[in-house]
């Protein structure tokens, strides 16, 4: 009974050891994985629900020379802050969006914002991967990204709309 009482005694610190553990070792992974944006182009997806790692995959088929990496996340609130338009490259939003936010993004064309998603069609870019609400969502250039010059990001862009 005196052992179990000590082991019991003991369990929060070795609680607080397996999450400090975990912490430090997934910071460790994410710090070797990783790569720095002129090594990647990012792609945020305001929509219900995307496959990021399949999606990121099928892009890294046939990405630009330079590149090791495309990451792809889904919406969250931290792409609306101002930082987050200076690492994302490629952003995808849908017609709803409060156009003040919309600012900071570049169109792919000179002419105006590109659909990446019809609704009335229900055609659109990578519909195998990401899942479009029933309204058009439109494809943009970050203003802050790091391959404006180089072309990458518009030519991921580029890609993304062509995969079914």
């Amino acid at each position: 009974m005196k052992v179990l009482k000590n082991i019991l005694s003991q369990l929060h610190s070795f609680v607080l050891w397996l999450l400090a553990s975990a912490v430090f070792w997934g910071w460790i992974f994410t710090l070797v994985t990783d790569t720095s944006p002129a090594k990647k182009v990012t792609i945020y997806c305001d929509v219900p629900a995307v496959q990021d790692r399949l999606l990121a995959a099928e892009l890294e088929k046939t990405m630009p020379e330079g590149l090791r990496m495309i990451q792809v996340h889904a919406f969250n609130y931290v792409m609306l802050d101002t930082a987050s338009f200076d690492r994302g490259d490629i952003f995808i939003v849908p017609a709803s969006e409060d156009t003040d936010l919309l600012m900071d993004l570049i169109p792919l064309s000179e002419g105006g914002p590109t659909k990446a998603y019809d609704a009335a069609s229900g055609k659109g870019a990578a519909t195998g991967y990401i899942q479009y609400t029933d309204e058009d969502y439109y494809i943009y250039l970050g203003s802050g990204s790091a391959h404006l010059d180089d072309g990458a990001a518009f030519a991921v862009a580029q890609e993304l709309l062509e995969l079914p």
